[in-house]
């Protein structure tokens, strides 16, 4: 079944609506965007959808995985999915874009974070030196292949994900609800390779998405917006359509 993620989630409500049908993960975003959050919201979502009780420390499983140097990237990438959907709950991801490394510890502490997701150019070599597993774009441009440097590395991201480069955004890249080729992606699924998949995706298109590029996942933010909004519906009819896949 599809993992999903939910993104650029600003409310409690919305983290709550997101994780009541079947979100996998929830994220949050502490780059400079429309989509910011500050930390004592994000520290409310966090109570609201993750039990005091259950365990919050996915770490120790990459920490595990970075040791077996012996592992080709097919398995490599397959166990870290593995072991981050057997927590049984939604994950709480921050997005961060060539922020400071300070930064990023801080807030990961704070919230706390179970998930990292460098969006912007940062080298593949950060993910070593945060202390919850990582996810790393990969943008998606004219000039993209699957053979980039980085994609592959083991032992540094956790998950791969592919997302639109938009020239026009700058540096500020994410969320601008842009498609790109998604036989692009479906070749790194013939490799055995799992990845998240964002860009452009909607409640109306993510079934079609999911059947050519054949993720472990999907990444949506304003896909499921109305007015700049979470909404409660479309959140509800995208996980169901990309689960239902």
């Amino acid at each position: 079944m599809t993992v999903v993620k939910i993104c650029g989630v600003r409310t409690v409500e919305a983290a709550v609506t997101a994780a009541e049908n079947g979100a996998d993960v929830i994220g949050m975003i502490f780059a400079p965007s429309p989509r910011l959050i500050d930390i004592s919201t994000a520290q409310e979502i966090a109570k609201a959808v993750v039990p005091a009780h259950t365990k919050r420390d996915p770490a120790a499983t990459t920490d595990e995985l970075n040791k077996e140097c012996n592992m080709s990237a097919p398995e490599y990438f397959k166990a870290c999915s593995d072991k981050l959907l057997s927590y049984g709950r939604p994950l709480l991801c921050g997005v961060f874009q060539n922020q400071d490394l300070d930064h990023i510890l801080s807030v990961v502490r704070q919230v706390p974070l179970d998930l990292v997701q460098l969006h912007g150019t940062e080298p593949v070599q950060v993910a070593r030196q945060i202390p919850v597993p990582v996810i790393k774009v990969f943008h998606v441009g004219a000039d993209f292949t699957v053979d980039t440097a980085g994609l592959f590395d083991t032992g540094y991201h956790s998950v791969i994900l592919l997302d639109t480069k938009v020239p026009a955004a700058g540096a500020q890249q994410g969320g601008h609800g842009v498609q790109f080729d998604w036989t692009v992606a479906r070749s790194l699924s013939d490799r055995n390779v799992p990845f998240l998949m964002a860009g452009g995706l909607s409640p109306d298109n993510v079934d079609k998405a999911v059947k050519v590029a054949r993720p472990w996942g999907v990444d949506v933010s304003s896909g499921v917006e109305t007015d700049r909004a979470k909404d409660p519906a479309k959140i509800q009819a995208f996980i169901n359509n990309a689960k239902a896949a």
